[in-house]
């Protein structure tokens, strides 16, 4: 696995710094570790520990290695092309129904009369207005929409 640099740990009165350890599993704070092949313990104090030991994740140099970004953790080069396209698609489909909320938005007076001129749901009209910089009515059923949207 990773091999991981530990600033400092205690056990008892004893106290190590700055050892290698083979990283070999995570915990929410804290990561267990294989010190088989630390030079640090001795063998006796390895065979004390059964040679693994749990450390706080805070006294561990390198972050990424215990914060799980090594490359088992990281999408497939297919799973991220597979979302690119996904984006490209609701980007065209944003784009194919922009001419249809101008001219929506032209003719009515509330936004939900907008989004059923189109066919569409209001968020998704109103991400193509702000995209696309189309002037919405300001109005939401009879009530006035609120100036922070």
């Amino acid at each position: 696995m990773t091999q991981v640099t530990v600033r400092l740990y205690k056990q008892g009165d004893k106290v190590w710094r700055d050892f290698k350890a083979e990283l070999h599993k995570r915990y929410e704070k804290a990561v267990m570790l294989d010190i088989s092949e630390s030079e640090a313990f001795s063998k006796i104090e390895k065979q004390e520990f059964n040679n693994r030991i749990i450390v706080s994740k805070k006294s561990i140099v390198e972050k990424r290695a215990v914060a799980g970004v090594d490359n088992r953790d990281m999408p497939s080069v297919a799973l991220i092309s597979s979302i690119k396209a996904v984006s490209k698609r609701g980007e065209d489909n944003r784009k194919k129904y922009a001419v249809q909320v101008a001219e929506a938005a032209s003719k009515s007076k509330t936004l939900t009369e907008v989004a059923k001129r189109v066919g569409k749901s209001r968020p998704f009209i109103q991400v193509v207005a702000k995209e696309f910089q189309i002037k919405l009515p300001s109005r939401n059923n009879g009530c006035e929409e609120i100036a922070s949207r």
